[in-house]
């Protein structure tokens, strides 16, 4: 896969973007969520280029997105709006639910995927960590994704239905696992995802594991790690959480060229912000 340069130029409207957004179309996201509603929340933020990015778990679920598609051409926003597709790994040892046939037929513009699950069928801490790892690195490999999403973050339901303790301590992943990951993303020119909803501003995660997340992301970016941010709202009110995200790229000091952006171009035409 290949990286796209940022295509806002130098500065600030680097960071103007967010690429994991969830709609109502497929019940990611909730009914607030439609198309036209997160355009219009993007455009008030200040945002200049977004992507929807719901998520495909099962190969029955794909026609759905056409609606999507559909949808974002209709759009009138200063706002560049892509199409791209979130994948999950169908079981333990599974694959992504994707193809270059499903992306061409449905015009998805890039895939963002990641973990989405401890593939555990008993609490075993070791295990849950080479796992993960092992899924982080696999994504890595996959041509057709662009971004590794939210690593090291865990659905606390899952958690809390099987009576697993909560994964809240990064000190539980060797130092050397996550340099391994930083070089096969920088290896494999795969961005790695600032996640604002599912990390940065999650309440389940205390001011310990937002430190050694934090920590995490400088580790990445001290080797060259390229990053997409994201809001991975399923929610209008938690686009905003894409600010936490945009802060934390200032913070760390992400270079701004490599801030990740799709290299297509919008499925809309953005109208100008004078209009």
């Amino acid at each position: 896969m290949l990286l796209s340069q940022a295509h806002h130029g130098t500065g600030e409207p680097a960071v103007r973007c967010d690429y994991h957004i969830h709609t109502r179309y497929l019940g990611c996201g909730n009914a607030t969520m439609e198309v036209a509603a997160i355009a219009a929340r993007c455009e008030g933020l200040g945002l200049g280029s977004i992507a929807i990015t719901d998520h495909v778990n099962r190969m029955e679920d794909i026609p759905k997105h056409q609606a999507i598609a559909q949808d974002i051409k209709q759009l009138e926003t200063t706002v560049g709006v892509h199409f791209g597709v979130e994948l999950n790994f169908m079981g333990a040892d599974g694959n992504f639910a994707y193809s270059e046939q499903i992306r061409d037929e449905l015009g998805f513009q890039f895939a963002i995927g990641g973990v989405h699950e401890t593939y555990l069928d008993g609490y075993d801490l070791e295990r849950l960590v080479a796992v993960q790892h092992r899924h982080h690195l696999r994504t890595c490999a996959d041509p057709l994704v662009a971004v590794l999403v939210h690593p090291w973050w865990f659905g606390r339901g899952e958690f809390e239905t099987k009576g697993y303790p909560w994964f809240c301590d990064l000190a539980a992943v060797p130092g050397s696992l996550m340099r391994e990951l930083a070089d096969a993303a920088v290896g494999t020119q795969t961005a790695i995802e600032v996640n604002a909803t599912a990390i940065l501003v999650n309440p389940h995660y205390g001011p310990r594991f937002q430190a050694q997340y934090r920590d995490f992301l400088s580790l990445l970016n001290e080797r060259g790690v390229h990053f997409s941010l994201g809001s991975d709202a399923h929610d209008i009110n938690a686009l905003d959480h894409i600010q936490a995200a945009q802060q934390l790229v200032r913070d760390i000091g992400i270079p701004l060229e490599r801030v990740w952006h799709p290299s297509a171009p919008p499925v809309n035409v953005p109208r100008s912000p004078s209009r």
